[in-house]
């Protein structure tokens, strides 16, 4: 081999070397960008959540973050202000809270909002005049002037008259219970005074009438609600009687009945006569 060959030949392992090595730096390089960009990015993009129940309760609601814990350092239920270790947070009322998590390297997720409003702490309310004078003598409902509102789950049925009828052929004070129950059990029971007395005036008269629908029913026993008060100490309000597990009920029998009432009418001076289908109210002014 003569030196031109020689030369050539060190040339050619020279420059093999030089790209071997350039290749080695270049794979290197880009496995470093490929680390350095994998570490910027948060491990967790959103996170992901299911509540304990999505029902409406008269209870608390448990929010649980469900990403992969072992990807994850702290949670936060406030927008990323405060984190803890636990990934649950019990929700006591109605509120807006955003979802934050962060991952083993620090770095925070997307944030997550939402609402929870299935929560009903709050009983219904009932409000009439009381004391209530009607006049001797005179038909009077005792669901008159009475107004029941519920403004979170609902109210669970028409409410409790206890006793449902007083005597107005009699003067005297008659004490008379109302309750009202929502759908998650918090319930209202509330006294009224009704004074019967003989008051000179002018009679006015309102009347409705009602239709009334038969259905089979649950045996002995409908309109159940299920009440933390009766869970704690086994009772339950005016109206109503105790049944396992934990329910307040009222007593009926296995065909029920439905009675719808129509609007009342105007007041007038022309005397109505009640009959089965038609409540009539008086007044004196």
């Amino acid at each position: 081999m003569d030196t031109f060959e020689r030369r050539s030949h060190k040339q050619g392992k020279m420059i093999a070397i030089l790209v071997m090595v350039f290749s080695v730096l270049m794979i290197g390089l880009f496995g470093y960008l490929y680390y350095a960009d994998l570490k910027s990015k948060p491990l967790i993009k959103y996170p992901t959540y299911k509540l304990s129940t999505s029902e409406w309760t008269s209870g608390n609601v448990t929010i649980e973050v469900t990403n992969d814990a072992s990807k994850i350092s702290g949670y936060s239920f406030d927008g990323g202000k405060n984190f803890q270790s636990s990934n649950t947070y019990e929700v006591l009322e109605n509120d807006r809270f955003i979802i934050v998590v962060k991952d083993i390297n620090g770095k925070l997720s997307k944030m997550l909002p939402i609402n929870i409003h299935n929560i009903d702490k709050v009983a219904p309310q009932i409000n009439f005049e009381n004391p209530t004078t009607v006049q001797l003598g005179s038909n009077f409902s005792l669901r008159s002037g009475v107004v029941v509102n519920e403004t979170d789950s609902g109210l669970s049925n028409n409410y409790v008259v206890t006793p449902d009828k007083i005597d107005t052929s009699k003067e005297g004070k008659y004490k008379v219970t109302y309750t009202a129950f929502d759908k998650v059990g918090n319930y209202t029971e509330k006294k009224r005074t009704i004074i019967v007395s003989d008051v000179i005036g002018r009679t006015y008269y309102r009347y409705r009438t009602s239709t009334t629908e038969s259905y089979q029913c649950e045996p002995y026993n409908c309109n159940c609600v299920v009440s933390q008060t009766a869970i704690q100490n086994r009772k339950c309000p005016s109206g109503y009687v105790f049944e396992d597990p934990d329910k307040c009920c009222q007593t009926c029998y296995k065909i029920c009945k439905k009675t719808t009432w129509s609007e009342w009418s105007e007041w007038s001076q022309n005397k109505v006569n009640p009959s089965t289908t038609t409540e009539v109210e008086t007044k004196v002014e």
